[in-house]
C-alpha cells in the first residue's frame, strides 16, 4: 500500500492521459473522472488510469493479471482493454480499461454489494499469483510517524493513536489462526462497486490495493459508512446478509483498523505549516479519544 494521497493536479495528469491515449489510438476528449492516487479519465469508451510516478511496473501488472483472471472466470469486474499495457509515459505507468456506464452518485444496493464481495472471495480462492500482504497496519504506522513533523498534532494525541494501532496489531495476532484469510480487494468502499446503468449489474473496480489478508478487511469500508459517515445502518445490514457468512471477531477488529486508516489518511494530508489543522481532522481525532458519539465524518 502506498502513502501518496494526491501526487499531482488535473493539469499535471492531462498530458499524460493524452499521450497514452494516442499510443493506443483511443479517440475522444479526455474527461476527468477521479484524481486521487491515480488519475482516471474517460476517453471515449475507455478509462485511462495514470499511476503515480512511484508505482512500480510489477504492481500495475499485478492489477492487470487479477483483472484478466476475473474476466476468465466470468466475474463482474472492470476489464482491461485488449491493448499492449501498461505503457510508460514520463515515468508513469498507464493502463486502459473498459468504461462501465454508471451514475457515481448511486450507492449500490447493500445485498448486491455483499454478494459481489463474497463472489470475489470465492472466485479468488485458487488464484495462484504472488501478492503482497494487505499492508494496512504498516501504512498506518508510516502515516502516524509522519505526524511527528506536524505541530498541529500533540504528543499526547500521537501517543493515543499509536496505542490504538498497537492494540490492533496485538488483537490480529491473537486471531491469526482463526480468521478467514485469503485474497482481498483492499479498498472495497462504495465508490469502487459500480452499478451499471441500464442493466443494474454490480461491478467491482480498482485493484490497486489487492493483497492477502483477513477477509473481513473487505467488509470494513462498508461497515464504516454507517459508523462514521452517516449512512443508513440498514444498508450495512443488507451488505452482511448479501455476504452470507457469519461474523467472527476479526470483523470488529478490521473495522477499527479501517477507521484508524481513514483518519490517518486525512491526518497525513494536513499542512504542517498551517496555523491549525482542519475541522475534519478534529472530528476524526475525537473517534480515538474516548468520545462515545463524535460528529459524522466528511462534513466539516
Amino acid at each position: 500500500m502506498e502513502a501518496i494521497r494526491r501526487p499531482w493536479t488535473a493539469d499535471d495528469a492531462a498530458p499524460l492521459v493524452a499521450a497514452a491515449a494516442a499510443q493506443w489510438g483511443l479517440t475522444g476528449t479526455p474527461e476527468l473522472l477521479r484524481l486521487g492516487t491515480n488519475a482516471s479519465h474517460r476517453v471515449g469508451d475507455a478509462v485511462v488510469r495514470v499511476a503515480p510516478a512511484g508505482r512500480g511496473r510489477a504492481a500495475v501488472e499485478r492489477e492487470l493479471h487479477l483483472a484478466r483472471f476475473l474476466a476468465a472466470r466470468g466475474f463482474d469486474a472492470v476489464r482491461p482493454l485488449a491493448v499492449e499495457q501498461p505503457v510508460d509515459v514520463d515515468g508513469h505507468r498507464v493502463t486502459a480499461w473498459e468504461w462501465i456506464p454508471h451514475d457515481p452518485s448511486v450507492v449500490t444496493d447493500g445485498a448486491a454489494f455483499g454478494q459481489l464481495l463474497r463472489g470475489f472471495h470465492d472466485v479468488t480462492a485458487d488464484l495462484d499469483a504472488p501478492l503482497p500482504g494487505w499492508g494496512a497496519l504498516e501504512l498506518i504506522a508510516a502515516r502516524l510517524g509522519g505526524l511527528h513533523r506536524n505541530p498541529n498534532f500533540s504528543a499526547e494525541e500521537l501517543a493515543t493513536l499509536e496505542h490504538v494501532r498497537a492494540g490492533l496489531v496485538t488483537r490480529l495476532d491473537e486471531l491469526a489462526t482463526t480468521t478467514p484469510f485469503g485474497v482481498v480487494h483492499g479498498d472495497a468502499h462504495p465508490g469502487n462497486v459500480l452499478t451499471e446503468s441500464g442493466t443494474g449489474r454490480t461491478v467491482l473496480a480498482d485493484f490497486d490495493l489487492i493483497g492477502r489478508g483477513p477477509r473481513a478487511w473487505d467488509l470494513a469500508p462498508a461497515a464504516l459508512h454507517p459508523r462514521r459517515y452517516g449512512a443508513d445502518p440498514a444498508w450495512w445490514d443488507a451488505v452482511r446478509r448479501g455476504y452470507g457468512c457469519p461474523e467472527d471477531d476479526s470483523w470488529a477488529v478490521c473495522l477499527r483498523v479501517r477507521e484508524l486508516a481513514s483518519a490517518a489518511w486525512l491526518f497525513a494530508a494536513e499542512d504542517p505549516d498551517a496555523p491549525a489543522r482542519s475541522a475534519e481532522a478534529d472530528v476524526r481525532m475525537r473517534a480515538f479519544t474516548g468520545e462515545p458519539d463524535p460528529p459524522v465524518w466528511g462534513r466539516h
